[in-house]
């Protein structure tokens, strides 16, 4: 069981001092997810290189399985110790035998994926009866709660506010932003039943968030400073350690409010707890 308590924005500007808002949102999205349970033996469905799975689940011994479609993240994946196996696959071809997991999570993957009912089914196909689907995904108000998007309606330049949103979207690669009832349609499709959807990234952690990747270069439009100073070719020169322990320590104290904010009762956030259970 993941540990709710930990403090993952220290850990995650630790680890992405050199994307900071990257830190944020995940840090944000790992304690939000650390509530739920996560039945053994448990599948990771596009695992990238392991670290969101290092930090969320440190205490446990290793996830029983891990995959990736692209060959660089496997490579890297076993190394973070999170995996007891790590494979190269696609989403809507899982090649494990029917009935075999727990549980399958997927973190900020599915978002990316242009067809997903046939993963979907593979999620059922693989899970046992009863086992939990535990997926994060940027939320049916993604879009709207960008500071880009907001500061445009602000002013009625509404088409301003859709192409900054369009440029976001392709700058992520993100392909929909499903409700929580649109995810309970797919879910049935796929012989789950939705168990839960809960929003988190309040509105204005998603706007601080917007900004800061301008600030730190994340998107076209930022400041390339912070980027360049950060950049794996200017390491031989030293002075990266200085800036990763800014970042920890000023941004640790400076964003550990934004970090702790709940989405209140009733309301709306940029990302999405999604919880499925098979029939």
């Amino acid at each position: 069981m993941p540990n709710p308590d930990r403090d993952y924005l220290t850990l995650l500007l630790d680890r992405y001092w050199f994307a900071p808002p990257v830190a944020l949102w995940r840090a944000v999205e790992l304690r939000t997810v650390a509530e739920e349970d996560f039945p053994r033996p448990m599948l990771d469905l596009g695992c990238g290189d392991g670290l969101i799975a290092q930090v969320l689940f440190a205490d446990e011994t290793p996830i029983e399985a891990g995959f990736d479609p692209w060959l660089a993240q496997v490579r890297q994946a076993p190394a973070s110790g999170a995996y007891a196996r790590v494979q190269q696959a696609l989403g809507d071809a899982m090649p494990y035998p029917d009935a075999t997991f727990g549980c399958v999570f997927s973190n900020s993957v599915l978002e990316h994926i242009p067809d997903l009912a046939p993963v979907l089914a593979e999620v059922a196909r693989v899970l046992r009866p009863g086992g939990r689907f535990i997926a994060t995904v940027p939320s049916d108000a993604f879009r709207r709660l960008l500071a880009g998007y907001r500061e445009r309606v602000e002013v009625a330049d509404f088409d301003g506010a859709e192409a900054y949103a369009r440029a976001v979207d392709a700058r992520l690669e993100h392909h929909r932003y499903p409700s929580p009832a649109e995810w309970g349609e797919m879910l049935a499709e796929a012989g789950m039943r939705l168990a839960r959807a809960r929003y988190y990234i309040p509105a204005e952690v998603e706007v601080l968030w917007d900004r800061a990747n301008a600030t730190y270069g994340i998107h076209e439009h930022g400041q390339p400073l912070y980027r360049w100073l950060a950049s794996p070719r200017l390491r031989k020169f030293g002075y990266q350690p200085f800036i990763r322990r800014w970042v920890v320590n000023q941004l640790g104290a400076h964003w550990r409010r934004a970090y702790e904010l709940d989405v209140p009762p009733g309301g709306v956030g940029g990302g999405l707890v999604v919880v499925g259970e098979k029939l």
